[in-house]
Protein backbone atom coordinates (compact mmCIF):
# COMPACT_ATOMS: atom_id res chain seq x y z
CA UNK A 1 0.00 0.00 0.00
CA UNK A 2 0.92 3.17 -0.64
CA UNK A 3 0.95 5.86 1.68
CA UNK A 4 1.39 9.92 1.79
CA UNK A 5 1.55 12.57 4.62
CA UNK A 6 -0.38 14.55 2.31
CA UNK A 7 -3.36 14.55 0.39
CA UNK A 8 -3.37 13.06 -2.71
CA UNK A 9 -4.91 14.22 -6.11
CA UNK A 10 -8.28 12.24 -7.44
CA UNK A 11 -9.04 11.69 -10.60
CA UNK A 12 -12.09 9.78 -10.75
CA UNK A 13 -12.92 6.91 -13.01
CA UNK A 14 -12.07 6.27 -16.57
CA UNK A 15 -15.51 6.40 -17.39
CA UNK A 16 -16.02 9.65 -15.05
CA UNK A 17 -13.14 12.37 -14.33
CA UNK A 18 -13.54 14.77 -11.77
CA UNK A 19 -13.19 18.05 -12.09
CA UNK A 20 -9.62 19.21 -12.42
CA UNK A 21 -10.31 21.20 -9.24
CA UNK A 22 -10.02 18.06 -7.09
CA UNK A 23 -6.84 17.34 -8.16
CA UNK A 24 -5.81 20.74 -7.23
CA UNK A 25 -6.47 20.06 -4.01
CA UNK A 26 -3.09 17.96 -3.36
CA UNK A 27 0.17 20.35 -2.50
CA UNK A 28 1.86 17.61 -4.98
CA UNK A 29 -0.23 18.97 -7.99
CA UNK A 30 0.74 22.34 -7.05
CA UNK A 31 4.81 21.55 -7.07
CA UNK A 32 4.20 20.36 -10.42
CA UNK A 33 2.69 23.27 -11.67
CA UNK A 34 5.12 25.41 -9.57
CA UNK A 35 7.78 23.64 -11.53
CA UNK A 36 6.50 23.68 -15.29
CA UNK A 37 7.05 28.21 -14.74
CA UNK A 38 10.67 27.47 -14.18
CA UNK A 39 12.02 28.68 -17.74
CA UNK A 40 15.36 26.74 -17.18
CA UNK A 41 13.77 23.73 -16.35
CA UNK A 42 11.21 23.57 -19.07
CA UNK A 43 14.89 24.70 -21.56
CA UNK A 44 15.62 21.40 -19.89
CA UNK A 45 12.72 19.00 -21.06
CA UNK A 46 12.75 20.62 -24.44
CA UNK A 47 16.69 19.12 -24.74
CA UNK A 48 15.08 15.59 -23.57
CA UNK A 49 16.70 15.85 -19.65
CA UNK A 50 20.15 17.48 -20.59
CA UNK A 51 20.96 20.88 -19.21
CA UNK A 52 21.09 22.80 -16.32
CA UNK A 53 18.29 20.42 -14.01
CA UNK A 54 19.39 17.53 -15.44
CA UNK A 55 19.76 16.10 -12.05
CA UNK A 56 16.23 16.87 -11.22
CA UNK A 57 14.59 15.80 -14.72
CA UNK A 58 15.79 12.29 -14.14
CA UNK A 59 13.56 12.33 -11.06
CA UNK A 60 10.81 14.73 -12.19
CA UNK A 61 10.98 13.98 -15.95
CA UNK A 62 8.65 16.13 -18.71
CA UNK A 63 6.62 18.37 -17.18
CA UNK A 64 5.34 20.39 -20.18
CA UNK A 65 1.82 18.23 -21.28
CA UNK A 66 -1.15 19.59 -19.86
CA UNK A 67 -2.55 16.57 -18.28
CA UNK A 68 -1.33 16.10 -14.73
CA UNK A 69 -2.88 12.72 -14.11
CA UNK A 70 -0.30 11.11 -16.67
CA UNK A 71 2.93 12.86 -14.88
CA UNK A 72 1.63 11.76 -11.74
CA UNK A 73 1.10 8.28 -12.28
CA UNK A 74 4.29 8.17 -14.22
CA UNK A 75 6.03 10.18 -12.23
CA UNK A 76 4.76 12.11 -9.24
CA UNK A 77 3.99 8.84 -7.50
CA UNK A 78 7.31 7.73 -6.58
CA UNK A 79 8.84 11.00 -5.92
CA UNK A 80 6.16 12.00 -3.00
CA UNK A 81 4.97 8.50 -1.29
CA UNK A 82 6.50 7.45 1.84
CA UNK A 83 9.00 4.16 1.28
CA UNK A 84 7.69 1.54 3.05
CA UNK A 85 9.98 -0.52 5.63
CA UNK A 86 11.38 -3.90 4.19
CA UNK A 87 11.43 -5.18 7.96
CA UNK A 88 8.30 -6.49 9.69
CA UNK A 89 7.07 -6.39 12.82
CA UNK A 90 8.24 -9.89 14.65
CA UNK A 91 10.12 -11.67 17.57
CA UNK A 92 13.99 -12.22 17.18
CA UNK A 93 14.71 -15.91 17.62
CA UNK A 94 18.57 -15.47 17.91
CA UNK A 95 21.20 -13.52 16.66
CA UNK A 96 21.71 -14.47 13.07
CA UNK A 97 18.21 -12.60 12.70
CA UNK A 98 19.82 -9.39 13.29
CA UNK A 99 19.79 -6.88 10.23
CA UNK A 100 23.44 -6.57 9.02
CA UNK A 101 22.48 -2.56 8.24
CA UNK A 102 20.32 -1.07 11.14
CA UNK A 103 20.07 1.91 13.19
CA UNK A 104 18.83 3.04 16.31
CA UNK A 105 16.31 5.86 14.42
CA UNK A 106 14.80 2.62 12.85
CA UNK A 107 14.90 -0.44 15.30
CA UNK A 108 14.27 -0.67 19.03
CA UNK A 109 16.39 -3.69 20.57
CA UNK A 110 14.88 -4.86 23.80
CA UNK A 111 15.78 -7.58 26.50
CA UNK A 112 12.01 -8.80 27.82
CA UNK A 113 12.49 -10.59 31.10
CA UNK A 114 9.58 -13.09 30.47
CA UNK A 115 9.67 -13.33 34.36
CA UNK A 116 8.30 -9.82 34.73
CA UNK A 117 4.30 -9.50 34.65
CA UNK A 118 2.54 -8.24 31.43
CA UNK A 119 1.25 -5.12 33.36
CA UNK A 120 4.72 -3.89 34.19
CA UNK A 121 5.75 -4.69 30.59
CA UNK A 122 3.60 -2.72 28.68
CA UNK A 123 3.97 0.18 31.12
CA UNK A 124 8.13 -0.47 30.28
CA UNK A 125 7.48 -0.65 26.80
CA UNK A 126 5.30 2.35 26.43
CA UNK A 127 7.30 4.82 28.07
CA UNK A 128 10.38 3.88 25.78
CA UNK A 129 7.93 3.67 22.72
CA UNK A 130 7.48 7.37 23.81
CA UNK A 131 10.57 8.61 24.38
CA UNK A 132 11.47 6.76 21.07
CA UNK A 133 8.88 7.01 18.58
CA UNK A 134 8.83 10.40 17.33
CA UNK A 135 5.01 9.77 15.46
CA UNK A 136 2.01 11.12 17.06
CA UNK A 137 -1.44 10.22 17.26
CA UNK A 138 -3.09 11.04 14.30
CA UNK A 139 -1.71 12.54 11.17
CA UNK A 140 1.95 14.00 12.07
CA UNK A 141 2.63 17.25 11.55
CA UNK A 142 5.85 18.28 9.35
CA UNK A 143 8.17 19.42 12.62
CA UNK A 144 7.30 16.14 14.48
CA UNK A 145 6.94 13.50 11.72
CA UNK A 146 9.66 10.79 10.42
CA UNK A 147 9.72 10.99 6.51
CA UNK A 148 10.94 9.14 3.84
CA UNK A 149 9.83 9.79 0.75
CA UNK A 150 12.10 11.36 -1.92
CA UNK A 151 11.07 15.14 -2.08
CA UNK A 152 9.47 15.83 1.38
CA UNK A 153 7.39 18.60 1.43
CA UNK A 154 9.13 21.71 3.13
CA UNK A 155 7.53 24.21 5.04
CA UNK A 156 3.71 25.28 5.62
CA UNK A 157 1.08 25.42 2.78
CA UNK A 158 -2.81 26.40 2.07
CA UNK A 159 -4.17 25.12 -0.94
CA UNK A 160 -5.74 28.88 -1.42
CA UNK A 161 -2.44 30.30 -0.93
CA UNK A 162 -0.87 28.07 -3.76
CA UNK A 163 -3.50 29.02 -6.18
CA UNK A 164 -3.86 32.02 -5.66
CA UNK A 165 -0.14 33.09 -5.58
CA UNK A 166 0.29 31.47 -8.91
CA UNK A 167 -2.92 32.84 -10.65
CA UNK A 168 -1.64 36.52 -9.85
CA UNK A 169 1.93 35.72 -10.93
CA UNK A 170 1.14 34.09 -14.25
CA UNK A 171 -1.41 36.93 -15.15
CA UNK A 172 1.31 39.41 -14.08
CA UNK A 173 3.95 37.75 -16.26
CA UNK A 174 0.92 38.22 -19.06
CA UNK A 175 0.92 42.05 -18.64
CA UNK A 176 4.92 42.55 -17.87
CA UNK A 177 4.90 44.38 -21.39
CA UNK A 178 2.88 45.93 -24.27
CA UNK A 179 -0.53 47.32 -24.74
CA UNK A 180 -1.31 44.59 -21.80
CA UNK A 181 0.61 46.16 -19.36
CA UNK A 182 -0.54 46.69 -15.84
CA UNK A 183 0.80 48.39 -12.86
CA UNK A 184 0.67 46.02 -9.58
CA UNK A 185 -1.93 48.04 -8.39
CA UNK A 186 -4.00 47.61 -11.51
CA UNK A 187 -3.67 43.71 -11.32
CA UNK A 188 -4.66 44.07 -7.88
CA UNK A 189 -7.91 46.06 -8.92
CA UNK A 190 -9.06 43.66 -11.72
CA UNK A 191 -8.08 40.46 -9.48
CA UNK A 192 -10.10 41.82 -6.55
CA UNK A 193 -7.83 41.22 -4.03
CA UNK A 194 -8.35 43.42 -1.02
CA UNK A 195 -11.98 43.74 0.20
CA UNK A 196 -14.77 46.31 -1.84
CA UNK A 197 -13.75 49.09 0.53
CA UNK A 198 -10.35 48.53 0.39
CA UNK A 199 -10.18 48.69 -3.43
CA UNK A 200 -9.73 52.65 -5.30
CA UNK A 201 -13.09 54.38 -5.45
CA UNK A 202 -14.16 57.48 -7.74
CA UNK A 203 -15.42 58.98 -4.91
CA UNK A 204 -12.25 58.55 -3.22
CA UNK A 205 -10.11 61.66 -2.79
CA UNK A 206 -6.45 61.83 -3.62
CA UNK A 207 -4.69 60.84 -0.37
CA UNK A 208 -7.29 57.64 0.36
CA UNK A 209 -7.04 56.95 -3.25
CA UNK A 210 -3.25 57.20 -3.21
CA UNK A 211 -3.04 54.81 -0.22
CA UNK A 212 -5.46 52.31 -1.29
CA UNK A 213 -2.89 52.31 -4.27
CA UNK A 214 0.18 51.96 -2.40
CA UNK A 215 -1.41 48.81 -0.38
CA UNK A 216 -2.23 47.05 -3.68
CA UNK A 217 0.64 47.62 -4.74
CA UNK A 218 2.96 45.77 -1.61
CA UNK A 219 -0.10 43.23 -1.91
CA UNK A 220 0.47 42.16 -4.95
CA UNK A 221 4.15 42.55 -5.10
CA UNK A 222 4.05 39.82 -2.22
CA UNK A 223 2.51 37.72 -4.01
CA UNK A 224 4.47 37.64 -6.55
CA UNK A 225 7.49 37.36 -4.73
CA UNK A 226 6.63 34.85 -3.18
CA UNK A 227 5.45 32.52 -6.19
CA UNK A 228 8.72 33.62 -7.19
CA UNK A 229 10.74 32.03 -4.44
CA UNK A 230 8.80 28.86 -5.00
CA UNK A 231 9.20 28.36 -8.70
CA UNK A 232 12.85 28.56 -7.40
CA UNK A 233 12.22 26.16 -4.72
CA UNK A 234 10.82 24.04 -7.55
CA UNK A 235 14.01 22.77 -9.25
CA UNK A 236 16.01 22.30 -6.24
CA UNK A 237 13.77 19.55 -4.96
CA UNK A 238 11.89 21.79 -2.08
CA UNK A 239 8.64 22.86 -2.08
CA UNK A 240 6.53 25.25 -0.85
CA UNK A 241 9.08 26.57 1.52
CA UNK A 242 7.96 30.32 0.85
Amino acid sequence: MVKFFEPTPTFGTKHKRLAPSKQEESPYYWWWAYLRRNKDYLATCEKGGKGKYAKLYADFGDVRGDEFRLWWRAEGVKLFAEQMSIYKFKEIDGKDEVPDQWSKDEFIFLQVPLTYDKKSLKKYFNELLMDRHKRGRGRPTQKTRATSAKYPLNGTYTIANLRLCLQIYDRYMETRSGPNKLKHWELGVEMRLLPKDSMPNPKDDSVDRLIKRNRLQATVGRYIKQAKARIDNAVIGQFPVA
